[in-house]
């Protein structure tokens, strides 16, 4: 997925690595296929690539299963039109259309130039799906970090301190102090000039995501986010957010899949559970679900884990977990635990799993 975007974000087509241990993967394109809900309609984006350049890319309306062509794109090939764009578009926007689909480079994405050339048989479409992939579409890494995460912080301090003094990680609540520092030691002359100049109040410090530049009447003052902690005694500890622990600040990170409240959003998250405990990993999937029950927000988190504790109780239903299993050449399927019609959703399903009948297992021949 994040190689799709890139592709779409970019407008080119740069190296695509094929699958390594596919016979077809040095002869044969890598296909990208992704549907995805976008404001009351249901769109299908394809494209094939192979050796840099595009094979064939195609974008479909799928909305209620009619699967209207909206462009066919194969270089080399006229490009084809949907029926509904040409008799719907004036003959002059058309020629223009088709001719700009069948002369573009090989190596750039049609999509993409659709937006920056304004071809207006196709805008509204290609402007949809842009803003997909570069709004809606929200990637997070196992290692990842976010990168507006102090001003988060900033405007939503007291919901972000509540969350974690809920998950029981030991901290009661988070504040900022001002740090005495060398403002031109943290930022470029060349940021710190633009920022000055700017009608932005607040920079987040780049190296440091729990630190920020501040603009007051009396100049730019630096502050950061700190933990604080009550002892025994009643007396306060504060300690800045890097010391805190790798599963505090991974959490941390997470939050803002439940309290970002901007926009809709399908979440990818790479190992969900990643230092953290079961139960807070179970408690994330639980407000999610809240959220999308009381229907604040049009959201999806598609997630992987190795915590097999997930698949018990209520925190997924059988159709929403698909196990991966490897073939005899490496290459990665997905099965979904639905197919599997005589476990029932309950403790069993996670019994079953564990005792090999749905596959996903990894072969332990090793000797201890």
């Amino acid at each position: 997925m994040k190689c799709l975007r890139r592709i779409i974000l970019m407008g080119t087509v740069d190296h695509v690595e094929p699958h390594l241990f596919s016979p077809e993967g040095k002869t044969a394109p890598t296909t990208f296929k992704c549907a995805f809900a976008t404001e009351g309609r249901v769109m299908e984006y394809r494209i094939e690539v192979f050796s840099g350049k595009i094979i064939r890319e195609e974008l479909i309306d799928a909305t209620k299963g009619r699967n209207k062509c909206i462009f066919d794109r194969r270089p080399g090939e006229v490009c084809a039109i949907g029926i509904d764009i040409a008799d719907n578009c004036p003959e002059e926007e058309l020629k223009y259309a088709v001719k700009m689909g069948t002369s573009l480079p090989d190596k750039e994405v049609f999509m993409t130039t659709i937006m920056k050339l304004q071809v207006s048989a196709f805008l509204a479409d290609a402007e949809l799906c842009h803003k997909w992939f570069a709004e809606t579409l929200c990637i997070i890494e196992a290692d990842s970090r976010r990168v507006g995460l102090g001003l988060d912080l900033l405007t939503q301090l007291s919901s972000y301190s509540s969350a974690l003094a809920d998950a029981d990680t030991g901290v009661e609540k988070l504040q900022f102090h001002e740090v005495d520092t060398n403002i031109e030691d943290m930022v470029s002359l060349h940021i710190l000039s633009e920022f000055k100049n700017s009608d932005t109040n607040v920079l987040v410090v780049p190296n440091d995501h729990s630190m920020l530049l501040v603009k007051e009447d009396t100049g730019i003052k630096a502050i950061k986010c700190y933990s604080a902690y009550s002892a025994a005694d009643g007396t306060e500890t504060i300690i800045p957010l890097a010391k805190e622990s790798d599963g505090t600040r991974r959490y941390l990170h997470l939050l803002p899949i439940l309290l970002d409240k901007q926009r809709d959003r399908v979440y990818l998250v790479d190992e969900l559970d990643r230092s953290l405990h079961t139960t807070l990993s179970r408690s994330l999937i639980r407000s999610f679900r809240r959220i999308v029950e009381r229907k604040e927000r049009k959201l999806q988190l598609i997630f992987t884990t190795h915590d097999v504790i997930l698949m018990e109780g209520d925190n997924l239903r059988k159709d929403e977990i698909w196990v991966t299993e490897r073939d005899e050449v490496h290459q990665a399927h997905l099965i979904s635990m639905a197919e599997y019609k005589d476990i029932r959703p309950d403790n069993q399903l996670r019994k079953s799993y564990l005792e090999g009948r749905m596959g996903g297992l990894p072969n332990m021949n090793c000797c201890v």
